[in-house]
Protein backbone atom coordinates (compact mmCIF):
# COMPACT_ATOMS: atom_id res chain seq x y z
CA UNK A 1 0.00 0.00 0.00
CA UNK A 2 1.60 3.26 -0.95
CA UNK A 3 0.42 6.93 0.88
CA UNK A 4 -1.92 7.73 -2.34
CA UNK A 5 -3.89 4.65 -0.86
CA UNK A 6 -4.00 5.07 2.47
CA UNK A 7 -5.44 9.20 1.53
CA UNK A 8 -8.21 7.17 -0.71
CA UNK A 9 -9.08 5.10 2.29
CA UNK A 10 -9.27 8.19 4.65
CA UNK A 11 -11.27 10.04 2.21
CA UNK A 12 -14.03 7.29 1.40
CA UNK A 13 -13.92 6.64 5.35
CA UNK A 14 -15.01 10.22 6.22
CA UNK A 15 -16.85 10.01 2.78
CA UNK A 16 -15.25 13.26 1.69
CA UNK A 17 -15.92 15.25 -1.38
CA UNK A 18 -12.63 16.74 -1.21
CA UNK A 19 -9.05 14.89 -1.16
CA UNK A 20 -7.52 14.56 2.44
CA UNK A 21 -4.25 15.66 2.05
CA UNK A 22 -1.40 15.06 4.46
CA UNK A 23 -2.14 18.17 6.86
CA UNK A 24 -5.37 16.92 7.39
CA UNK A 25 -6.54 15.13 11.36
CA UNK A 26 -9.58 15.10 13.39
CA UNK A 27 -8.64 18.75 14.42
CA UNK A 28 -9.24 19.71 10.61
CA UNK A 29 -12.04 17.59 9.62
CA UNK A 30 -15.47 17.82 10.78
CA UNK A 31 -16.18 14.24 9.68
CA UNK A 32 -13.22 12.65 11.66
CA UNK A 33 -14.40 11.56 15.11
CA UNK A 34 -14.76 8.69 17.26
CA UNK A 35 -17.01 6.76 15.17
CA UNK A 36 -14.63 7.77 11.79
CA UNK A 37 -11.67 6.56 13.22
CA UNK A 38 -13.16 3.42 13.78
CA UNK A 39 -13.93 3.27 9.80
CA UNK A 40 -10.52 4.49 9.34
CA UNK A 41 -9.06 1.78 10.59
CA UNK A 42 -11.30 -0.91 9.36
CA UNK A 43 -10.02 0.10 5.82
CA UNK A 44 -6.86 0.15 6.48
CA UNK A 45 -6.69 -3.27 7.85
CA UNK A 46 -8.78 -4.50 5.00
CA UNK A 47 -6.00 -3.00 3.05
CA UNK A 48 -3.43 -4.96 4.96
CA UNK A 49 -5.41 -8.34 5.54
CA UNK A 50 -4.76 -7.77 8.86
CA UNK A 51 -1.72 -6.65 9.65
CA UNK A 52 -2.97 -3.07 10.90
CA UNK A 53 -4.77 -4.80 13.71
CA UNK A 54 -1.98 -5.41 15.68
CA UNK A 55 -0.85 -2.21 15.34
CA UNK A 56 -1.85 -0.67 19.26
CA UNK A 57 -0.73 2.82 18.06
CA UNK A 58 -3.10 3.56 15.17
CA UNK A 59 -6.14 4.04 17.34
CA UNK A 60 -4.81 6.66 18.72
CA UNK A 61 -3.58 8.34 15.44
CA UNK A 62 -5.74 11.36 14.97
CA UNK A 63 -3.77 12.76 11.68
CA UNK A 64 -3.03 11.25 8.43
CA UNK A 65 0.30 11.98 8.92
CA UNK A 66 0.69 9.90 12.51
CA UNK A 67 -1.47 6.62 10.40
CA UNK A 68 1.12 7.19 7.40
CA UNK A 69 4.13 7.45 9.45
CA UNK A 70 2.58 4.43 11.72
CA UNK A 71 1.84 2.26 8.78
CA UNK A 72 5.75 3.00 7.97
CA UNK A 73 7.24 2.65 10.75
CA UNK A 74 5.77 -1.37 10.65
CA UNK A 75 6.70 -1.42 6.90
CA UNK A 76 3.30 -1.60 5.89
CA UNK A 77 3.66 1.78 3.06
CA UNK A 78 5.47 1.39 0.14
CA UNK A 79 8.27 3.36 -1.28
Amino acid sequence: MNKAKVLTLIQEALDQKKAVTMADSSQTLEAWDSLAQLQILMRIDQETDGKAANIPELAIALSVQAIIETLDSHGLIDA
